[in-house]
């Protein structure tokens, strides 16, 4: 992780996902300016393939803006970016996707009941255009 991205995350409280490794790169589509953006997000890996995130924020942050208006994302592991499409945690589904960041990340996730949640699901490159498919194994 580069000496900028690790400030910045020190900068907004991140310092112990940093530490803990749990932090990946997210990429979005401006809503506004429809340029590209990226910001550093913890996550939780889930079995299926698809990434758990949250804002930890009472406000909306630039990127789930940016989620909401194009859900089209790519997420990037340890250098290994990825193509998604981002899914909204509904009501239904929030308690459980809060005791899962709760229990994987500890105190880390303690303010990710106060935002948005999103599922980013692996994306299908033949239905989705532009967006990265997953590298060869």
């Amino acid at each position: 992780m580069t000496n900028a991205i690790t400030r910045r995350l020190n900068a907004i409280g991140g310092s112990l996902m940093v530490r803990s490794g749990r932090v990946g790169i997210l990429g979005t589509t401006g809503a506004k300016t429809g340029l590209a953006r990226r910001a550093p997000i913890g996550f939780v890996t889930r079995p299926d393939g698809s990434i758990l995130i949250g804002s930890g924020s009472r406000v909306n942050r630039g990127w789930t803006v940016n989620l909401k208006a194009n859900p089209r994302a790519t997420f990037a592991i340890k250098g290994i970016e990825r193509g998604y499409r981002a899914r909204l945690v509904g009501d239904g589904e929030r308690t459980a996707a809060l005791a899962e960041l709760k229990a994987s990340m500890g105190s880390v996730a303690e303010r990710a009941d106060w935002g948005d949640l999103f599922v980013l699901e692996p994306a299908d490159p033949a239905a989705e255009p532009g967006v990265p498919a997953e590298p060869a194994a």
